[in-house]
């Protein structure tokens, strides 16, 4: 595969995409009512946007996760890479609201110390909903996170190379999934039976695993990591369906991984792959029209194939390129596709509108193309700022892990 300083450019192509999808989406159905109608019944740029995105989480977490270092230098790296700018990000949302040029949820208000540092901990869509999120766009980062914890797992039980088997297993679970309710620890519905589900959940998964994992601390470590990991994603506050899709979808992402590493043959890899491609568009013309709250539009079956797929075909098209090198500015713009994700949340709120046309460009034309090149600018601010030097940080702090390793 084709790299550049040691970064994958396929993987960095796509990020760049998914990042600008996402922004492109967000700044244009907040300025456009018909766009925003199209995209929740017909096409959702966003989405497919983050489906891009959490196969190359898929693919490349793996990577990460088995490159022949310790689980905590791999928790280290991931920490340096992730939480640095967003908790900044979190900071500076606060201070824009404080002056009036940020917008926080509802649900953020009523509990907002309680709910600020649950929002600390990238998990807050997992223990509060979207109502607490204080930059929207982190709700995916939870999803994320729930993966690593999943990998780790299998990692200290040895079946983190079974990624055919627990591929098919993720996809098979998204339609029965639709049936689990949501929130089963602080939701309204929760209560007793529920909190008791989560429990054995809980003991279950973690007596597997520990009984799984090769010495005593790598079972802690299995214990540990599934007293965190499933209340979490059993307390998910959405659709059930949608989460075993995300991580149905991670998953084959990391299939794809093993393919291009050579630990499955192509015929496989690409058998699971249309396997999920086919199980989205199957398990999506079940889905009942409902209206949607925001736009008061009715919502069809057709939107999820329509979203999804071209996200799966992307990621493919992609993959099959891998040799081939990619134009820089795509390169770039996956480089700081984190930061962009990230930041262009705080732009949208914190740029005011354009009230009046200038030559003849109308005003909606002018607040996009503000509203994109400022989160470019600012993305590249924050990611020679804030992200490149946590990263130095965090190789630096691994290296010395490392050392340490080597001396015992």
């Amino acid at each position: 595969m084709r790299d550049r300083g040691g970064r994958l450019e396929f993987l960095d192509a796509l990020r760049g995409l998914a990042a600008l999808a996402v922004v492109v989406q967000h700044s244009a159905e907040r300025l456009w009512p018909g766009y925003f109608g199209f995209s929740q019944q017909h096409f959702g740029l966003g989405q497919f946007g983050v489906f891009v995105f959490f196969l190359v989480s898929g693919f490349i977490i793996p990577a990460s996760l088995e490159r022949g270092r310790s689980l905590g230098a791999f928790w280290v790296g991931r920490f340096f890479r992730l939480y640095p700018l967003y908790w900044a990000c979190v900071v500076a949302a606060m201070v824009l609201y404080a002056i009036h040029r940020y917008e926080l949820p509802a649900g953020f208000l009523a509990h907002p110390v309680l709910n600020f540092f649950s929002n600390l901990t990238m998990m807050q869509f997992f223990l509060g909903g979207p109502g607490v999120l204080v930059v929207g766009a982190s709700w995916s980062l939870a999803y994320e996170l729930a993966f690593y914890l999943f990998l780790s797992l299998l990692l200290v039980a040895g079946l983190n190379r079974r990624s055919v088997p627990l591929a098919i297993l993720a996809l098979c679970l998204i339609a029965p999934g639709a049936g689990l309710p949501p929130a089963l620890l602080n939701g309204s519905d929760a209560g007793a039976l529920t909190r008791s589900i989560v429990v054995v959940a809980t003991i279950l998964v973690a007596v597997v695993f520990a009984r799984l994992a090769a010495d005593r601390r790598a079972a802690v470590a299995a214990v540990v990591l599934a007293i965190i990991a499933v209340p979490l994603v059993l307390n998910q506050p959405g659709e059930s369906v949608l989460t075993f899709g995300y991580f149905a979808t991670m998953f084959v992402g990391t299939v794809l991984y093993r393919m291009t590493a050579g630990e499955i043959s192509a015929r496989r890899g690409w058998a699971v792959f249309w396997f999920a491609v086919f199980v989205i568009f199957g398990i999506s013309t079940f889905i009942q029209p409902y209206q949607d709250s925001a736009s008061g539009l009715w919502v069809h079956w057709i939107k999820q194939p329509t979203t999804i797929i071209p996200a799966y075909l992307l990621f493919a098209g992609a993959l099959l390129l891998r040799r081939h090198s990619f134009p820089r500015p795509l390169l770039f713009l996956g480089r700081i596709s984190y930061s962009l994700y990230l930041v262009h949340a705080l732009v949208l709120d914190a740029v005011p509108h354009w009230t009046t046309s200038v030559a003849g460009i109308p005003a909606p034309w002018l607040t996009f193309c503000a509203w994109v090149i400022c989160a470019l600018v600012l993305a590249m601010v924050t990611y020679r700022m804030i992200e490149k030097p946590s990263h130095t940080l965090g190789h630096r702090m691994i290296a010395r892990m490392d050392a340490r390793k080597r001396a015992a």
